[in-house]
């Protein structure tokens, strides 16, 4: 295996084990009806079938009303909602998960009543939350920032995708007008998606995804061929063109983790300035790791590990697009 193409696989199995250590944090939004009536939103995602066994923990004087629970579950979460009343206003009170520590897992807990709003990460390290009147936008855009970079590092489709513009990206300018160009349109259908101005199908949108890389993988291999096609004179048209189809990927899993309502472009703006940080962390190692091969390996040798690594790129991708429309 040449081993530009081990460097890469390393990368990305390192990204995995960094991010890798919890699945998708649970979500729990809590919305006031009055003083201490409240609407509540439960959200566990399911990954790779494996259903987590949380369940939220509330002051003992709160109570479910059993005509408004209503469940549905999609195959990725399983959603709940329901009002409940209390004897008491929940501020200044303790909510916990059961079984945290056991499922290993995270919850982004929301809470509103009237001016007040209150966001918290509860995980197994820091397991209680404590509803305070004083807002949390740092703590917001901190963990959706996160979220961001997670998710960006952990899309290995979207990846392949950004390494895959590096291949027919020639000169420092090219290059920054390529990535603003993908940054600018994923941004775009990131928005109108989460607003609801734009629907998609996910199952399509991901199918979409995978065809991207695979009509990139074939400029590219053009390109080393000495043959030059039409995006590869205009990198940032295509960048720009399946930027709009990945940013409808994006909006899919900003969606199933769960988004403050009260909050929502304070959420939406840190997640996605997250994908961007990440986004440059890797054009970032993977430039580098080009200039330090170079150093090491003959223009030839170069020239053979680049064009296998393209030729795994559109395979994997073709692969994905098959069991994506299957």
């Amino acid at each position: 295996m040449p081993r530009i193409l081990f460097i890469i696989l390393f990368f990305l199995e390192i990204t995995s084990t960094l991010f890798a250590h919890t699945v998708r944090p649970a979500y729990l939004e809590v919305t006031s009806m009055g003083k201490t009536n409240y609407y509540v939103k439960w959200k566990v995602p399911i990954e790779e079938k494996i259903r987590l066994n949380l369940l939220p923990i509330f002051p003992k004087d709160c109570r479910v009303d059993k005509d408004s629970f209503y469940k549905i579950e999609d195959g990725n979460i399983i959603l709940s909602y329901w009002i409940m009343h209390c004897k008491e206003a929940l501020l200044g009170k303790k909510i916990t998960i059961e079984n945290l520590k056991k499922e290993n897992a995270e919850v982004l807990f929301y809470f509103k009543q009237d001016e007040i709003s209150y966001f918290k990460k509860i995980s197994a390290s820091d397991s209680i939350a404590i509803i305070d009147k004083h807002s949390r936008n740092i703590s917001v855009a901190k963990e959706y920032t996160y979220l961001g970079i997670k998710h960006i590092l952990l899309g290995y489709d979207h990846l392949l995708f950004i390494l895959g513009l590096l291949f027919i990206v020639t000169g420092f300018k090219t290059l920054i007008k390529t990535i603003t160009a993908f940054t600018l349109a994923h941004s775009i259908t990131l928005g109108l998606s989460i607003l609801g101005y734009v629907v998609m199908n996910a199952t399509l949108v991901e199918a979409l995804i995978a065809l991207s890389i695979v009509i990139l993988a074939v400029e590219i291999i053009y390109a080393l061929h000495g043959k030059s096609g039409l995006l590869t004179k205009y990198p940032w048209a295509i960048a720009f063109f399946f930027g709009l189809i990945h940013g409808f990927g994006f909006s899919s899993v900003l969606m199933e983790l769960g988004l403050p309502q009260a909050q929502l472009s304070l959420a939406l703006l840190f997640f996605n300035i997250g994908i961007e940080v990440g986004q440059l962390m890797f054009i970032s190692l993977m430039i580098s790791l080009y200039f330090i091969l170079k150093k090491f390996l003959s223009r030839e040798q170069l020239l053979k590990g680049n064009l296998f690594l393209v030729y795994a790129i559109g395979t994997i991708a073709s692969y994905w697009l098959i069991e994506r429309i299957t």
